[in-house]
């Protein structure tokens, strides 16, 4: 699908394109497999127990993918799932060795390794990096495939060290929105399990959790769900509220049967959503969605979403509380029950049949309990982009169009990321009814003790609303907004949305924007009306953080919804364009111009220059600096999502000139208007469309590798 809009793309542009095969699909399985039954099993992988005995071992090995481990001698015993042996617990003398081969996340290697752990990388004369230790335990999962060989049994199993072992890999990662396990596809084991045996039974899976000298680490070769091989550091947390949780530390994660120059599709896509909420003004909400679904992937049997089953909030004291919801029902085409699980931030729905490609389905998702997560000192609460509040597929498969009733208790006022449709109230509620027609992803919702501001200009309208009342300010920030998206509107096209609203949040120092809305913080609001809000505006980037901040969050209608990103290594698309964009606004503001456009320039070098050794642009997600670590490394993820790629589109502006410039922008837009979403291979497809040279050089030294171009003013 995403490779025939491509070659009709560039062939219409002009720019030939060598002959490709489409990415390879799996087949239907011959085998009869019944997803459902899987489920059960799923759930059975939360309860794992030993064989009876165990069995003496020397010269053990395990060798799949970049890792081998090996065990000069101790003992393995079977992993019983259900009865069934799924995997071995090892104990003894062992090593492993694991060999990151792609140049693109070296870098990160090396940084995350320096930042976290004593452990050393060491080159190879292949040109990669290797990673290993001594290993006294290892746990090591079989999904489809046999167990290793053993001799016969005769040792006591040790039951007590596997389940100290297996308890310490269980605890999760911290329940944030966006985390490296969502970043990642990286499922639970269970629900791998059952996704690989529904859809893709003829392929194995092999995870591997090592207990080294001095680090825990998690492996897993995963060709069927997130199609990566990964090596994490597992590092030990625990929250206020008392939920053992883990910090994952990435190493290495290389694609399997897809490159980044040409990821795979998405499982299927969400084309549309039926949406109905009736919320509280605490915690408690209740989540009725028709989801239609268009498959992508043939014989498909199980679908995947990301679904919080918790979340924190915080009270007025401070203290942490965790909030639980669940689903309640899945139904297919209004009438079918249909099999489910849903834990640790994922869902699993089990279709009972594999889906034909290109087959629409309509499914109904209802779901209830504290959604809401909120700090209690506050009357407001918001359900932000990719937290996963309503169940949504990877980020390639998000494009879909909306229609929305919200229902909030009283005083509460709703605010949603789309078209106003009507207001209206009854008895105990304040209703909102919502629709899109153009396909968007991240629908968000707000609602608090809001009020509203509005003003209309060229058939375009923005609302303030300002939280608990509106500062000074709000009749300046209207007009900003008007001449922002004005400018925008001449620069790349007709503005993607014709309403737009400005929602504060009662903090300082951030935005984000959701289709339609923009999420903003006081200053933008009353930006001298308070001593640390007049700091905040000041102070907070060159050239006027306000008018950054407003121009920034208002170019994401353009570089976020109507050209999407395709994964989160391809988030610079959204970031540097929108950040970019903002500096031609701040280039074309009164009393800023060339001179203040220049002076962002040399900024975004200087903070680019501090991080671009760290790691290349598509990896900077999964940077992690450590306890040790100088305030500076906590900005290098900014600094290369944003500054580098903004850097790196200046120094573009530069060698193209204005008017090609200008010209590679809007045909960017054009081109991936809606849907599908991009990635960065379209970038350098695009350039040289557009100037007749081959950009990809350009593009694996500065974008992928970790150096920096010149930038003459």
């Amino acid at each position: 699908m995403r490779l025939a809009h491509k070659v009709a793309l560039l062939c219409s542009m002009g720019l030939a394109l060598a002959a490709q095969a489409p990415p390879a699909r799996p087949a239907e399985a011959t085998v009869e497999v019944v997803g459902y039954k899987t489920l059960s099993e799923a759930a059975a992988y939360a309860s794992p127990a030993l064989a009876g005995q165990a069995s003496s071992i020397e010269a053990f090995q395990v060798k799949v993918g970049s890792l081998q481990l090996d065990f000069q001698s101790g003992t393995a015993t079977p992993i019983l799932i259900g009865g069934s042996p799924r995997g071995l617990y090892l104990q003894g003398k062992g090593s492993f060795r694991y060999l990151a081969k792609d140049p693109v996340v070296q870098p990160l290697l090396r940084f995350n390794l320096k930042e976290n752990s004593e452990i050393k990388p060491e080159a190879v004369a292949t040109g990669g990096l290797a990673v290993g230790e001594p290993v006294k335990e290892a746990i090591v999962w079989f999904l489809g495939q046999e167990l290793p060989p053993l001799a016969p049994p005769s040792l006591a199993a040790p039951t007590a060290a596997f389940q100290t072992t297996w308890g310490f890999f269980q605890a999760r990662e911290e329940i944030f929105t966006n985390g490296l396990a969502n970043m990642l596809t990286r499922m639970p084991l269970g629900e791998l399990a059952a996704y690989r045996a529904a859809n893709d039974p003829s392929k194995a899976v092999v995870t591997a959790e090592l207990v080294g000298e001095k680090e825990h680490w998690v492996y897993t070769h995963d060709p069927v769900r997130g199609r990566l091989e990964s090596l994490f550091i597992q590092h030990p947390k625990e929250v206020e509220a008392g939920i053992p949780t883990a910090d994952l530390i990435a190493v290495d994660y290389s694609p399997l049967g897809w490159t980044r120059k040409a990821p795979v599709d998405p499982d299927f896509r969400l084309a549309h959503i039926d949406l109905d909420l009736e919320a509280s003004n605490k915690t408690y909400a209740k989540v009725k969605v028709v989801e239609t679904i268009q498959v992508i992937r043939p014989g498909l049997r199980m679908l995947s979403f990301q679904l919080q089953d918790r979340k924190f909030s915080l009270n007025s004291i401070g203290m942490l509380k965790v909030l639980k919801s669940e689903v309640k029902r899945v139904l297919l085409n209004g009438q079918q029950d249909l099999p489910f699980i849903h834990r640790d931030g994922f869902l699993l729905v089990d279709l009972r049949r594999g889906a034909a490609n290109g087959e629409t389905l309509k499914l109904t998702f209802e779901v209830e309990g504290d959604l809401l997560g909120r700090v209690m000192s506050y009357d407001f609460w918001r359900l932000t982009p990719g937290e996963g509040w309503f169940p949504e597929p990877d980020m390639a498969g998000q494009s879909y169009t909306v229609k929305a009733r919200i229902a909030v208790e009283k005083p509460f006022v709703a605010i949603a990321s789309a078209k106003t449709v009507s207001r209206s109230a009854n008895a105990t509620h304040n209703l909102l009814e919502v629709s899109s027609d153009k396909p968007i992803l991240w629908f968000s919702v707000a609602a608090g003790k809001y009020e509203a501001r509005e003003m209309t200009k060229n058939g375009r309208v923005v609302r303030a609303w300002g939280y608990a009342g509106l500062g000074q300010g709000a009749d300046q920030l209207l007009k900003t907004a008007h001449g922002i998206l004005e400018f925008y509107s001449q620069l790349l096209g007709s503005a993607p949305f014709e309403e737009v609203n400005l929602v504060e949040v009662p903090s300082l120092g951030f935005g984000q924007a959701p289709a339609g809305m923009i999420w903003l913080t006081r200053e933008a609001f009353d930006a001298i009306g308070d001593d640390l809000n007049r700091i905040v505006a000041a102070n907070g980037a060159v050239g006027g953080w306000v008018n950054r901040l407003v121009s920034h969050e208002l170019a994401h209608q353009y570089w976020a919804h109507q050209l999407k990103m395709w994964s989160f290594e391809d988030q610079w698309l959204t970031e540097s364009f929108a950040e970019y964009t903002s500096a031609l606004a701040m280039r074309a503001m009164k009393n800023k111009g060339q001179n203040t456009y220049e002076i962002i320039v040399r900024d975004w070098e200087a903070h680019a220059k501090l991080a671009t050794k760290a790691a290349s642009i598509p990896t900077a997600n999964f940077l992690h600096p450590g306890p040790r670590s100088d305030r500076r490394a906590f900005s290098y993820r900014q600094s290369l999502v944003y500054s580098k790629g903004a850097f790196l589109l200046a120094c573009l502006h530069k060698e193209l000139g204005e008017q090609k410039f200008i010209s590679f922008l809007r045909n960017y837009l054009r081109s991936f208007a809606w849907y599908p979403p991009s990635f960065t291979q379209d970038v350098a497809d695009l350039l040289k469309a557009e100037t007749g040279r081959d950009y990809q050089p350009w593009m694996d030294r500065y974008y992928y590798g970790t150096d920096m171009p010149e930038w003459k003013p």
